[in-house]
């Protein structure tokens, strides 16, 4: 049995449907015409003068169509609204968030503030030089915060850079210019600025030996008077007046009684 071919002219491809090929057939089913393609008419080209386009509606080509439907003329640009400028001032660069540019707002997620602090950024707290790392604080501060909630003093509480170490109490101790002493009891020193004397001790408000946050300390006295002497625990009170609270220390009378 021979195999039908495509009865079109030079063709030579399998028989189909109708007598075509496939690739004829399909031509022949959309367009009623076998060879639609190589007898397709040339079209118009666009009404817009000097536009080379293919004309597909009212004349003119998709480009122009399109500018006319968003405008209502062919011709016409689809006007941009004004874009926010950065509120910084003397940026003028376009907003990108909060008000500011991509510039100013990257600076303030980073350092806190929208302000150029120089090639090195320093941490916010005051009077602490280290290197912000994120949010404007140091390493050190960062952690704390994200620990205790607050970035606490300037001051590092390992003091020169010695290691902490747990005593054999559960106090953090550490050594400061070779002197070995506890950690919350320097931290109470350097917030008071002066040393501590024998008879004063830190306290741990919430109980946590390892937590020496100034918040969490306060400052105990343990001195009492050695006999029960009415004399000796006068003079012990206008003692301790004068050391905390001598505003308190009615000075004619107590002294006098000392």
């Amino acid at each position: 049995m021979t195999k039908r071919i495509c009865m079109l002219e030079d063709c030579g491809r399998p028989h189909r449907g109708l007598g075509y090929c496939n690739r004829h057939y399909l031509k022949f089913k959309r367009f009623g015409d076998p060879l639609y393609a190589t007898q397709r008419p040339d079209r118009p080209v666009c009404a817009i003068e000097e536009c080379t386009g293919e004309s597909r509606a009212r004349g003119w080509c998709l480009k122009h169509y399109g500018r006319w439907r968003a405008t209502g003329d062919p011709t016409g640009v689809k006007p941009h609204p004004e874009r926010a400028t950065c509120t910084h001032g003397g940026c003028g660069k376009p907003h990108e968030a909060s008000g500011y540019c991509k510039t100013h707002v990257s600076r303030l997620r980073r350092t806190g503030t929208a302000e150029a602090r120089g090639g090195r950024t320093d941490c916010i707290v005051e009077d602490c030089v280290r290197v912000h790392k994120s949010g404007g604080y140091c390493h050190m501060h960062l952690q704390r915060i994200r620990k205790y909630g607050e970035p606490g003093p300037a001051f590092s509480f390992a003091g020169d850079g010695s290691p902490r170490r747990q005593g054999n109490n559960g106090y953090v101790m550490m050594t400061i210019n070779g002197r070995r002493i506890s950690e919350h009891r320097y931290v109470m020193e350097r917030t008071l600025g002066r040393p501590l004397t024998a008879d004063e001790n830190v306290h741990h408000i919430n109980g946590d030996k390892q937590d020496n946050r100034v918040a969490n300390l306060e400052l105990w006295n343990t001195t009492q008077p050695a006999g029960q002497r009415i004399d000796d625990k006068v003079k012990w009170a206008a003692d301790l007046l004068r050391l905390y609270a001598p505003e308190l220390l009615a000075v004619t009378r107590l002294d006098a009684a000392s």
